[in-house]
């Protein structure tokens, strides 16, 4: 049996652990793609906007037909034509065709090495294959301070302060991330996460020991058990 998470699951595959079970508000959200490098003729068909994290996804639709979400920048437009470049591609080709006009300075995702210095950058992915892992909450941006293509390295600010050295083959965005007003919201009700689809649980340490496995301890454990008290931490 294929799972993705081995924690929690016996030999077979099976859950060994309870669960609360499926919220009646709980919705189904497609996950979106963080690993973006698609050749092909696309478009924004439209956005999505969540809730429950306060952040923006975009509708892209492929020529081949295919769709997927994927994260949102400030410079994304509904019916925006743009194609994924790499950089063994020209920066400006002779554009011949009407395909080649619309994808010649057209573009959304960037490597790192083809984005500006000292200037805001979003949505970065530290080293190809990776996927976007940086810059990703709403509003915030960084800055590429230097670039060494001797070692194919960047030294990226972060919004925390820190500096950090990303590939400059990673996938990147330019300008800021979408929705820079979600940080001036103020969570001033005790339900605004619950009507978010989110609801309070109970801690298993909390517990008694008929009810969970942790439970009927002073201090909570080290890692998560069976009902039968053996570990189900994946070794």
């Amino acid at each position: 049996m294929s799972v993705r998470w081995r924690a929690g699951r016996a030999a077979h595959g099976r859950r060994i652990l309870r669960n609360r079970g499926r919220l009646l508000n709980k919705a189904r959200l497609q996950k979106p793609n963080y690993w973006f490098r698609d050749m092909r003729l696309s478009f924004i068909a439209g956005l999505s906007f969540r809730s429950a994290t306060n952040k923006l996804f975009s509708l892209v639709c492929l020529s081949s037909g295919s769709m997927t979400y994927v994260p949102t920048a400030a410079n994304h437009q509904i019916f925006r034509i743009f194609r994924f470049r790499n950089s063994f591609q020209p920066k400006k080709p002779k554009p011949s065709t009407l395909y080649d006009y619309y994808t010649t300075f057209s573009q959304v995702f960037f490597l790192i090495h083809q984005l500006p210095k000292n200037q805001a950058v979003c949505l970065l992915e530290i080293r190809p294959g990776r996927g976007i892992q940086y810059i990703r909450a709403a509003g915030s941006r960084a800055k590429i301070l230097r670039m060494d293509s001797r070692i194919s390295t960047s030294l990226i600010l972060l919004p925390s302060g820190v500096r950090k050295i990303f590939s400059m083959y990673g996938l990147g965005s330019d300008g800021t991330v979408a929705l820079p007003s979600a940080k001036k919201m103020k969570n001033n009700k005790a339900g605004a996460i619950r009507q978010r689809g989110r609801k309070s649980i109970v801690r298993g340490v909390a517990m008694n020991p008929v009810d969970h496995p942790h439970g009927g301890r002073t201090k909570a454990i080290a890692h998560p058990r069976t009902p039968w008290g053996t570990t189900a931490k994946l070794k």
